[in-house]
């Protein structure tokens, strides 16, 4: 009885020593790694398959997320691992996880949030990426003066995504620089479909209506344009050029004035908005007006002309 009782208590000492003090027992059950893996609106992705390959072993581990799109590995050795995370319908991810160190209890280690991109988005940006090259180059060929390729290459882009706006814009620009005027109108207006507050859009259609002889419905054309954006200068500028144009001298005033608030150094506001002053009878202001406009203009015509009207009009001005 003495014997069996001396024994073992012995033998269980001795196996207990050699489990732990076996090679690689110190290394089980290191860390605990956890984490989440969203798709790119931060929406949790399950059934996410995560799995970990020991650069240095076999050794390979696998987890599922679950539908919180949460994952955890608990308890696996100290090694540096190349981690993969796939998905049916997105795009690979791979890393490299080191856990090196070795440790003498579990270490919880937080993997940062993994964001997966689906394949779709993936075609979609690549899609956006050619068709901004294609736009590119077709910008070019208007800058050139090739009006005929630039439409070739936006017809194109057309029939690939029939919802491009800005193709239909500057297909309809490159109608309106051939004097091709419906077609010009049809595509500025499916512009103005896909993208409503396409100031662009408006102000060329104002510019259609105006080579039409439709002067009043230029001016709405234009005073949508305006209605979006404020400040711009070829909208107020044009509707002044109608207005005198119609002989409406006040409003013509009106609207090339706050064009010069803008854009205070342009020569052809500045003789537009003088001629309306002459119209006023306020020579004065408009020898103001017409002088600015001189000194801004490299014409020597133009210069010859506006010289000759103001010298005119101080002669009017003493005559009074």
């Amino acid at each position: 009885m003495r014997v069996k009782s001396f024994l073992l208590p012995g033998i269980l000492l001795l196996f207990f020593c050699l489990v732990f003090t076996a090679p690689g027992f110190s290394q089980y059950r290191e860390y605990y790694v956890y984490g989440k893996v969203v798709d790119t609106d931060n929406k949790p992705l399950a059934k996410v398959e995560i799995r970990l390959q020991d650069t240095n072993t076999s050794r390979s581990y696998k987890v599922i997320t679950n539908k919180k799109g949460d994952f955890k590995l608990v308890g696996i050795p100290h090694g540096i691992y190349q981690a993969t995370i796939k998905k049916e319908g997105y795009k690979t991810v791979t890393a490299e996880w080191n856990f090196a160190s070795p440790q003498d209890r579990i270490q919880k280690v937080e993997i940062e949030t993994i964001v997966m991109v689906s394949e779709e988005q993936i075609l979609r940006v690549e899609r956006a990426k050619q068709a901004q090259a294609e736009f590119n180059e077709a910008t070019a060929k208007v800058q050139q003066g090739d009006f005929e390729g630039a439409i070739t290459i936006l017809k194109k882009m057309i029939e690939d995504n029939p919802e491009d706006a800005n193709a239909y814009y500057l297909l309809g620009i490159s109608y309106l620089k051939k004097g091709m005027l419906p077609e010009a109108a049809k595509a500025l207006t499916r512009t103005l479909v896909l993208f409503p507050k396409f100031a662009g859009a408006y102000h060329h259609l104002g510019l259609i209506s105006k080579e039409q002889k439709e002067l009043e419905k230029a001016i709405q054309y234009y005073e949508k344009a305006l209605e979006l954006e404020p400040k711009r200068v070829d909208s107020l500028y044009n509707i002044g050029l109608i207005l005198f144009e119609l002989n409406r001298i006040p409003e013509a005033s009106s609207y090339l004035e706050r064009a010069l608030v803008i854009n205070p150094d342009d020569a052809e506001i500045l003789e537009m908005a003088g001629r309306c002053r002459i119209h006023q009878g306020d020579y004065a202001q408009a020898i103001e007006y017409l002088e600015k406009a001189k000194q801004r203009n490299s014409d020597q015509e133009k210069i010859k002309f506006l010289e000759d009207l103001i010298g005119k009009l101080k002669q009017l001005l003493e005559e009074q």
